[in-house]
């Protein structure tokens, strides 16, 4: 099992989501609920206790070696979540997402390269994918940045907040 510890950038400390991010994860999440509505779905209702059951999950997923889901920290200040979902053919998913105050600083690209690295060293990943909405150009920016490379649409539509989007998957590795 690997360890629930810290891993830190120049700029950001990523914490292994637990209880005590829940309510700096529900406040960003409430601040940036406009941006993540049309991409997830849980943006539908943002709340403490859906947060706080969000940390309680992943807190079990890490557990049971399925996913890793990080707090993104500036300071104090809980700035999003990035992880990686293990799957069954040995490559991992990423998934971020960062809150909209803070976006545009380089912070998801930082993040990234740093747990993609940890995914390599901790869990012996050799491939990622990930996902990201046609018309969620910061995320794809962020693939790009981090060396995903565009494989092309994705077979079906993803379901958001707002309905159906078209998206595309991303291949590093």
């Amino acid at each position: 099992m690997n360890p629930r510890s810290p891993l830190v950038t120049r700029r950001l400390r990523l914490e292994p989501v637990a209880a005590r991010h829940a309510e700096g994860l529900y406040q960003a999440a409430r601040a940036s609920r406009a941006e993540l509505l049309p991409w997830m779905p849980w943006a539908i209702e943002i709340t403490l206790q859906g947060n706080q059951h969000y940390a309680a999950d992943a807190e079990r997923s890490w557990e049971a070696g399925e996913e890793f889901h990080f707090a993104v920290l500036e300071d104090a200040l809980v700035l999003g979540v990035i992880g990686l979902n293990r799957d069954p053919e040995g490559s991992a998913e990423l998934h971020y997402w960062i809150r909209s105050d803070r976006a545009g600083h380089g912070y998801t690209t930082e993040a990234g390269e740093c747990i993609l690295r940890w995914g390599v060293e901790q869990l012996g990943v050799k491939s990622f994918t990930l996902w990201a909405g046609v018309e969620n150009l910061a995320s794809r920016r962020v693939a790009e940045k981090v060396g995903f490379r565009d494989v092309g649409p994705l077979p079906e539509p993803m379901h958001g907040g707002l309905g159906t989007f078209l998206a595309r998957g991303y291949r590093r590795g």
